[in-house]
Protein backbone atom coordinates (compact mmCIF):
# COMPACT_ATOMS: atom_id res chain seq x y z
CA UNK A 1 0.00 0.00 0.00
CA UNK A 2 1.56 3.47 -1.14
CA UNK A 3 0.74 5.70 1.30
CA UNK A 4 1.54 9.86 1.03
CA UNK A 5 2.09 12.35 3.59
CA UNK A 6 0.39 15.34 3.16
CA UNK A 7 2.23 18.98 3.74
CA UNK A 8 0.40 21.76 5.51
CA UNK A 9 2.26 24.76 5.50
CA UNK A 10 1.04 27.67 8.06
CA UNK A 11 -1.17 30.51 6.99
CA UNK A 12 0.76 33.89 6.57
CA UNK A 13 -1.73 36.51 7.35
CA UNK A 14 0.50 39.13 5.88
CA UNK A 15 0.18 37.53 2.53
CA UNK A 16 -3.26 36.53 2.46
CA UNK A 17 -4.98 39.77 4.14
CA UNK A 18 -5.62 42.26 1.42
CA UNK A 19 -8.32 44.24 0.04
CA UNK A 20 -7.99 43.30 -3.62
CA UNK A 21 -7.23 39.83 -2.75
CA UNK A 22 -10.44 38.58 -4.46
CA UNK A 23 -9.79 40.86 -7.45
CA UNK A 24 -7.96 39.54 -11.17
CA UNK A 25 -3.90 40.67 -10.85
CA UNK A 26 -5.06 41.56 -14.91
CA UNK A 27 -7.49 44.05 -13.85
CA UNK A 28 -5.33 45.56 -10.77
CA UNK A 29 -2.47 46.16 -14.02
CA UNK A 30 -4.66 47.67 -15.99
CA UNK A 31 -6.03 50.25 -13.85
CA UNK A 32 -2.19 51.33 -12.82
CA UNK A 33 -2.02 51.45 -17.17
CA UNK A 34 0.91 49.82 -16.97
CA UNK A 35 0.40 47.19 -19.10
CA UNK A 36 1.40 46.77 -22.83
CA UNK A 37 -0.94 48.59 -25.16
CA UNK A 38 0.57 46.33 -27.90
CA UNK A 39 3.83 44.22 -28.38
CA UNK A 40 5.43 43.61 -31.53
CA UNK A 41 6.79 40.03 -31.21
CA UNK A 42 8.60 37.48 -33.82
CA UNK A 43 11.56 40.07 -34.93
CA UNK A 44 13.93 36.98 -35.50
CA UNK A 45 15.54 37.11 -32.40
CA UNK A 46 15.69 40.49 -31.54
CA UNK A 47 13.70 41.60 -28.61
CA UNK A 48 10.31 42.34 -28.26
CA UNK A 49 9.00 45.59 -28.99
CA UNK A 50 6.52 46.81 -26.61
CA UNK A 51 4.05 49.75 -26.32
CA UNK A 52 2.51 51.05 -23.11
CA UNK A 53 -0.03 53.03 -21.69
CA UNK A 54 1.86 54.08 -18.82
CA UNK A 55 5.75 53.09 -19.10
CA UNK A 56 5.82 50.82 -15.74
CA UNK A 57 8.98 53.30 -14.87
CA UNK A 58 6.79 56.23 -14.79
CA UNK A 59 4.07 54.76 -12.45
CA UNK A 60 3.90 56.15 -9.17
CA UNK A 61 2.84 54.30 -6.12
CA UNK A 62 0.36 56.35 -4.35
CA UNK A 63 -1.80 55.32 -0.42
CA UNK A 64 -4.80 55.77 -2.87
CA UNK A 65 -6.49 52.75 -4.99
CA UNK A 66 -5.32 51.91 -8.58
CA UNK A 67 -9.44 52.17 -9.25
CA UNK A 68 -10.27 54.88 -7.32
CA UNK A 69 -11.05 57.86 -9.28
CA UNK A 70 -8.93 60.72 -8.63
CA UNK A 71 -5.91 58.02 -9.04
CA UNK A 72 -7.39 56.65 -12.67
CA UNK A 73 -7.90 60.02 -13.68
CA UNK A 74 -4.17 60.86 -12.44
CA UNK A 75 -3.09 57.84 -14.76
CA UNK A 76 -5.65 58.60 -17.47
CA UNK A 77 -3.75 62.41 -18.04
CA UNK A 78 -0.38 60.69 -17.17
CA UNK A 79 -1.00 58.28 -20.62
CA UNK A 80 -2.97 60.92 -22.70
CA UNK A 81 0.65 62.92 -22.26
CA UNK A 82 2.49 59.75 -23.12
CA UNK A 83 1.01 58.59 -25.94
CA UNK A 84 1.25 61.95 -27.50
CA UNK A 85 5.11 62.37 -26.77
CA UNK A 86 5.44 59.04 -28.82
CA UNK A 87 3.13 60.37 -31.56
CA UNK A 88 5.00 63.72 -32.03
CA UNK A 89 8.47 61.21 -31.68
CA UNK A 90 8.92 64.03 -28.99
CA UNK A 91 11.38 63.20 -25.77
CA UNK A 92 8.87 62.19 -22.00
CA UNK A 93 11.23 62.04 -19.20
CA UNK A 94 10.29 58.84 -17.10
CA UNK A 95 9.80 59.65 -13.29
CA UNK A 96 11.41 56.50 -12.26
CA UNK A 97 10.18 56.72 -8.63
CA UNK A 98 12.44 54.59 -5.99
CA UNK A 99 10.49 51.20 -4.78
CA UNK A 100 9.61 52.39 -1.12
CA UNK A 101 7.58 48.35 -1.04
CA UNK A 102 8.62 47.07 2.01
CA UNK A 103 9.09 43.00 2.20
CA UNK A 104 5.67 40.78 2.87
CA UNK A 105 7.84 39.63 6.26
CA UNK A 106 8.16 43.07 7.21
CA UNK A 107 5.20 44.03 6.72
CA UNK A 108 2.66 44.32 9.93
CA UNK A 109 0.30 47.27 9.77
CA UNK A 110 -3.15 46.52 8.83
CA UNK A 111 -6.37 48.43 9.11
CA UNK A 112 -8.21 48.73 11.89
CA UNK A 113 -4.68 48.37 14.27
CA UNK A 114 -4.01 50.96 16.99
CA UNK A 115 -1.13 53.26 15.86
CA UNK A 116 1.05 56.22 17.40
CA UNK A 117 2.27 58.79 15.43
CA UNK A 118 6.33 59.96 15.74
CA UNK A 119 5.93 62.65 13.76
CA UNK A 120 4.23 66.00 13.20
CA UNK A 121 1.80 68.26 15.07
CA UNK A 122 -0.51 64.96 16.13
CA UNK A 123 3.19 63.35 17.27
CA UNK A 124 2.18 61.04 20.38
CA UNK A 125 -1.11 61.12 19.69
CA UNK A 126 -2.95 57.29 18.66
CA UNK A 127 -5.57 56.37 16.07
CA UNK A 128 -7.12 53.57 14.36
CA UNK A 129 -4.98 52.73 10.84
CA UNK A 130 -8.25 53.75 8.00
CA UNK A 131 -6.01 52.10 4.79
CA UNK A 132 -2.79 50.60 3.86
CA UNK A 133 -0.63 51.11 0.63
CA UNK A 134 1.92 48.36 0.19
CA UNK A 135 3.38 49.97 -2.89
CA UNK A 136 4.37 53.01 -1.00
CA UNK A 137 4.33 51.10 2.61
CA UNK A 138 2.49 54.09 3.88
CA UNK A 139 -0.82 54.25 6.23
CA UNK A 140 -3.26 56.66 6.62
CA UNK A 141 -4.73 57.25 10.38
CA UNK A 142 -7.95 58.12 11.29
CA UNK A 143 -8.02 61.88 12.17
CA UNK A 144 -4.64 62.41 12.40
CA UNK A 145 -1.71 63.57 10.42
CA UNK A 146 -4.08 66.16 8.46
CA UNK A 147 -3.52 68.70 5.97
CA UNK A 148 -6.50 71.46 4.92
CA UNK A 149 -7.64 70.48 1.57
CA UNK A 150 -10.22 71.10 -1.10
CA UNK A 151 -13.19 68.21 -0.75
CA UNK A 152 -14.17 68.66 -4.44
CA UNK A 153 -11.44 70.00 -6.82
CA UNK A 154 -12.47 72.33 -9.83
CA UNK A 155 -15.94 72.65 -8.12
CA UNK A 156 -16.08 76.21 -8.78
CA UNK A 157 -16.25 75.05 -12.50
CA UNK A 158 -19.10 73.11 -12.45
CA UNK A 159 -20.54 76.30 -9.87
CA UNK A 160 -20.37 75.07 -6.81
CA UNK A 161 -18.51 76.98 -3.75
CA UNK A 162 -15.54 75.79 -2.87
CA UNK A 163 -15.43 73.40 -0.01
CA UNK A 164 -12.44 72.71 2.42
CA UNK A 165 -11.89 69.88 5.35
CA UNK A 166 -9.00 67.96 6.95
CA UNK A 167 -7.76 65.43 4.64
CA UNK A 168 -5.84 62.90 6.55
CA UNK A 169 -1.86 62.69 4.70
CA UNK A 170 -0.24 58.90 4.69
CA UNK A 171 2.48 58.35 7.22
CA UNK A 172 5.28 55.95 6.18
CA UNK A 173 6.33 52.96 7.96
CA UNK A 174 9.93 52.48 6.51
CA UNK A 175 10.53 55.83 7.94
CA UNK A 176 9.22 55.08 11.04
CA UNK A 177 6.67 57.76 11.00
CA UNK A 178 4.15 55.66 12.76
CA UNK A 179 4.40 52.66 15.08
CA UNK A 180 2.08 49.66 16.67
CA UNK A 181 0.78 50.06 20.16
CA UNK A 182 1.96 47.59 22.07
CA UNK A 183 -1.59 45.99 23.97
CA UNK A 184 0.34 45.29 27.47
CA UNK A 185 1.66 48.81 27.94
CA UNK A 186 -0.26 50.93 25.44
CA UNK A 187 3.21 52.41 24.11
CA UNK A 188 4.13 52.28 20.66
CA UNK A 189 6.79 49.23 19.73
CA UNK A 190 7.72 47.36 16.33
CA UNK A 191 6.51 43.66 16.08
CA UNK A 192 7.79 40.92 14.02
CA UNK A 193 6.29 37.64 12.49
CA UNK A 194 6.44 34.31 14.48
CA UNK A 195 4.63 30.92 14.56
CA UNK A 196 2.22 30.03 17.04
CA UNK A 197 1.97 27.21 19.94
CA UNK A 198 -0.01 24.89 17.04
CA UNK A 199 2.67 26.27 14.41
CA UNK A 200 0.11 26.58 11.75
CA UNK A 201 -0.14 30.29 11.51
CA UNK A 202 2.12 32.85 11.94
CA UNK A 203 0.95 35.60 14.46
CA UNK A 204 2.43 39.43 15.09
CA UNK A 205 4.02 39.71 18.52
CA UNK A 206 5.78 42.91 20.21
CA UNK A 207 9.74 42.81 20.02
CA UNK A 208 9.74 44.65 23.23
CA UNK A 209 7.65 42.95 25.43
CA UNK A 210 5.98 39.46 23.87
CA UNK A 211 3.01 39.79 23.38
CA UNK A 212 0.57 39.57 20.62
CA UNK A 213 -0.75 41.71 18.79
CA UNK A 214 -4.05 40.66 17.15
CA UNK A 215 -4.99 41.57 13.76
CA UNK A 216 -8.46 43.16 13.61
CA UNK A 217 -11.65 42.02 11.81
CA UNK A 218 -11.52 45.14 9.75
CA UNK A 219 -8.27 43.50 7.89
CA UNK A 220 -10.41 41.07 6.41
CA UNK A 221 -12.49 43.28 4.88
CA UNK A 222 -12.82 43.01 0.54
CA UNK A 223 -13.99 44.77 -2.08
CA UNK A 224 -16.60 41.76 -1.73
CA UNK A 225 -17.79 41.33 2.03
CA UNK A 226 -16.61 42.74 5.59
CA UNK A 227 -16.49 39.22 7.40
CA UNK A 228 -16.19 36.09 4.98
CA UNK A 229 -18.60 34.03 6.95
CA UNK A 230 -21.17 36.67 6.34
CA UNK A 231 -21.11 36.31 2.73
CA UNK A 232 -24.75 35.97 0.63
CA UNK A 233 -23.88 33.94 -2.32
CA UNK A 234 -25.87 35.65 -5.86
CA UNK A 235 -28.47 32.96 -6.94
CA UNK A 236 -27.71 32.80 -10.44
CA UNK A 237 -24.70 34.57 -10.35
CA UNK A 238 -21.90 33.15 -7.84
CA UNK A 239 -21.04 29.36 -8.19
CA UNK A 240 -21.97 27.60 -4.89
CA UNK A 241 -19.02 26.61 -2.98
CA UNK A 242 -20.73 22.96 -2.58
CA UNK A 243 -20.01 22.89 -6.32
CA UNK A 244 -16.42 24.29 -6.61
CA UNK A 245 -15.28 21.81 -4.23
CA UNK A 246 -17.01 19.31 -5.91
CA UNK A 247 -14.69 16.35 -7.40
CA UNK A 248 -16.08 15.36 -10.82
CA UNK A 249 -12.49 14.27 -12.12
CA UNK A 250 -10.70 11.15 -11.12
CA UNK A 251 -7.17 10.90 -12.90
CA UNK A 252 -6.60 6.97 -14.20
CA UNK A 253 -3.67 5.43 -15.98
CA UNK A 254 -5.01 6.05 -19.19
CA UNK A 255 -5.16 8.17 -22.83
CA UNK A 256 -7.44 10.37 -23.72
CA UNK A 257 -9.14 7.87 -26.40
CA UNK A 258 -9.23 5.10 -24.09
CA UNK A 259 -11.39 7.28 -21.86
CA UNK A 260 -13.41 8.38 -24.42
CA UNK A 261 -13.61 4.59 -25.59
CA UNK A 262 -14.58 3.48 -21.84
CA UNK A 263 -17.20 6.02 -21.14
CA UNK A 264 -18.91 5.43 -24.86
CA UNK A 265 -18.65 1.67 -24.09
CA UNK A 266 -16.36 0.68 -27.13
CA UNK A 267 -13.84 -2.77 -26.64
CA UNK A 268 -10.61 -2.31 -28.25
CA UNK A 269 -10.00 -5.90 -29.10
CA UNK A 270 -7.03 -5.46 -31.08
CA UNK A 271 -3.56 -5.10 -29.92
CA UNK A 272 -1.14 -2.40 -29.74
CA UNK A 273 2.26 -2.29 -31.87
CA UNK A 274 5.00 -1.65 -29.13
CA UNK A 275 6.07 2.02 -29.49
CA UNK A 276 9.72 3.11 -29.07
CA UNK A 277 11.01 6.67 -28.45
CA UNK A 278 14.38 7.74 -29.14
Amino acid sequence: MITSRVLRFPRKPFVDLDYSRHMPAAYVERTKRTVPRKVFGDRFGAPDIKMYYVHPDDYLPSHRRPWEDKQLSSHLQRSDKYFSAQLSNKYFELRRPKSERMPDTEWTFFPGDLVQVMVGKDKGRQGLVLTISRDSSEVVVDGLHTRLGEDMEGSEKLGVDKTLRWQEQPLSVSKKQVMLVDPNDENPCEARWQLNASADEYIRVSTRSGYEIPIPSQAKVTYEYLQPENYIEVEGKDTPSDAVLERTYMPKVASFEQEIMEEMGIKEERTPKPTFWY
